[in-house]
């Protein structure tokens, strides 16, 4: 019985080193408040999720990115042709794009190595 008890015991110490601690505000010197403030977000604003692209007349490929810590790096690309761009806001004739359905994803990442992403479905004609 007693071997029981100490293999318990081993395995409750053994555990409890194991357990991450999270800082309380106090200890950090931020609060929940000042990391929300940081959070990155981003909304692709154009083209609209189950938009038909068609034609040769140019798309605006546009997103609001809110929060994070300047200077902010872009990456455009595509489910179908990869990258598109590295800018916030560009133009793309859709005939320079592979005709299909396309999962297009703004990847943004700031200065502190964080990052988030927005993607939209298109079609290309």
């Amino acid at each position: 019985m007693r071997w029981v008890f100490l293999i318990a015991l081993c395995l409750v110490l053994f555990c409890a080193g194991c357990l991450e601690q999270k800082d309380s505000p106090s200890k950090s010197g931020t609060n929940a408040a000042d990391k929300s403030v940081e959070k990155l977000t981003v909304t692709i604003t154009s083209p609209k999720s189950g938009e038909i692209l068609q034609g040769n007349k140019d798309v605006s490929f546009d997103a609001v990115v809110s929060k994070g810590k300047a200077p902010l790096s872009y990456s455009w690309s595509s489910s179908i042709d990869e990258e598109l761009s590295t800018s916030l806001k560009f133009m793309q004739n859709p005939s320079r794009l592979s005709k299909g359905g396309h999962v297009i994803i703004l990847k943004v990442t700031d200065a502190a190595g964080n990052s988030a992403q927005g993607s939209v479905l298109i079609e290309v004609m």
